[in-house]
């Protein structure tokens, strides 16, 4: 199972990128690296351990291209039509083919926080933009995260100054042209202030990719709930990766809920930096025909007297695959550390195939850390009392397996943001709430 990938291509972009716009020294610097870096780790395999049950060639080889992307304002008008209706006191930021839309999004202005194009920084100086520019990524060495800093062209900027609040909407629309696009969005989130992001996909036509980058910073009693949907339809190719670096007392908690996409990979590589700090990571996937949706997530407790949770939940029919790899980090320091890990399963199909591997690694001897995975089928004698009382024999099954990932939905405290995740997943298994 060898396909060879030519990544001369990815260098010829890397020149056309450069061509476009100027950028300042230390970001051209960055981005040089990057590009080394990239044209050293080469296009993940199998043989990559965190890569081992998905073969990425297999869809770069569909003839996705990297390369320069320019906005495209015929389109405009058509895009705003399939849009989601617009909340009136919502943000909403449109990244389209992973540069920021000024004309589609809708910035309220308010001092509590700061959101605008991520190229804004690099061509401009601005001083927290360079300083966190790939600095939580450098160290993990992810082939895709450096060719994303290297191509990377746009992407959204969104800082909540302290004590301060905001409500986002962020979609990611894909027009359908064949390219990989290639957002970096940075987000900082100061000391006592709060985000709240609600982010969909879009694919308008056609089959398309979107490497996507994210880098995310929260000081003191930061909190940020963030729920990903990914329902984009079947064309759809999405790696998406979160760097996050949390200080003292922290509140993280991010909920992906993967319905559609012939690849969805999600990693999450968090930092918990400060004592008293929270991560909260849930995931559900409800896959069909040959989706496959990864969660690879990497946790490391940096200090004493920190928590973390991860709560992921999968049901596969036809030939889907669903990948967990999680990981819990406990440096020697860190006592007093709670750090628990969950994948459950439900298979639907002979031919659907789940590889879960959650692990710990512990160095410190003080601690309570737990992890567990379980796979398994609905039996009949489970929809029996739902049959017995008039409930036809699908909507019996589709309500146990609604009851299955309720406890991970249950876990979203924004309220508005649960309704959402429960009427998307109600509307994937047919009910009818």
């Amino acid at each position: 199972m060898t396909t060879i990938i030519d990544t001369s291509i990815y260098s010829e972009a890397f020149d056309n990128v450069l061509n476009q716009k100027a950028l300042s020294e230390g970001i051209l610097q960055k981005k040089q690296k990057a590009l080394q870096q990239f044209e050293q780790l080469g296009i993940p395999n199998m043989k990559n351990e965190e890569w081992k049950n998905t073969y990425l060639a297999k869809y770069l080889k569909k003839g996705f291209q990297p390369g320069l992307v320019k906005k495209d304002l015929s389109k405009t008008e058509t895009i705003a039509e399939i849009l989601p209706s617009l909340t009136e006191n919502i943000n909403r930021i449109v990244i389209i083919d992973g540069l920021f839309s000024q004309e589609l999004s809708q910035i309220h202005p308010s001092i509590q926080y700061n959101i605008f194009s991520t190229s804004h920084c690099w061509s401009e100086d601005i001083q927290n933009a360079n300083q966190i520019f790939s600095s939580l990524t450098d160290e993990k060495k992810q082939s895709l995260t450096s060719l994303n800093t290297a191509l990377s062209q746009d992407g959204v900027f969104i800082e909540v100054v302290e004590g301060g609040s905001a409500h986002v909407e962020l979609l990611i629309v894909q027009t359908g042209s064949d390219i990989i696009s290639m957002p970096r969005n940075i987000i900082q989130v100061g000391k006592n202030a709060y985000l709240n992001i609600a982010e969909q996909h879009i694919l308008i036509e056609g089959h398309s990719m979107t490497n996507m980058v994210a880098e995310i910073v929260m000081e003191e009693n930061a909190k940020i709930e963030w729920v990903k949907i990914q329902d984009a339809g079947d064309q759809y190719h999405l790696i998406d990766s979160s760097y996050v670096s949390q200080k003292e007392n922290s509140r993280y908690h991010c909920t992906t809920l993967s319905l559609t996409g012939d690849l969805l990979r999600n990693q999450q590589y968090i930092q918990i930096a400060g004592e008293q700090a929270h991560a909260d990571l849930g995931g559900i996937y409800i896959l069909e025909n040959q989706q496959q949706a990864d969660n690879i997530i990497v946790i490391e407790h940096q200090v004493p007297n920190t928590t973390s949770n991860q709560l992921y939940k999968g049901i596969l029919d036809g030939s889907s695959t669903g990948v967990f790899n999680g990981k819990i980090i406990v440096v020697e320091d860190a006592q007093k550390t709670d750090a628990y890990q969950s994948n459950k399963n439900i298979l639907l199909s002979d031919d659907a195939a789940v590889f879960t591997r959650p692990q710990l690694e512990i160095y410190a001897d003080d601690v309570k850390c737990s992890h567990g995975a379980t796979s398994s089928q609905i039996e009949d004698y489970e929809s029996f009392y739902l049959r017995s009382r008039g409930i036809g024999k699908e909507l019996s099954k589709a309500l146990l397996m609604f009851a299955f990932v309720a406890d991970v939905v249950e876990e979203i405290e924004n309220t508005t943001l649960k309704e959402w995740v429960k009427s998307r997943i109600s509307t994937k298994l047919k009910i009818d709430l």
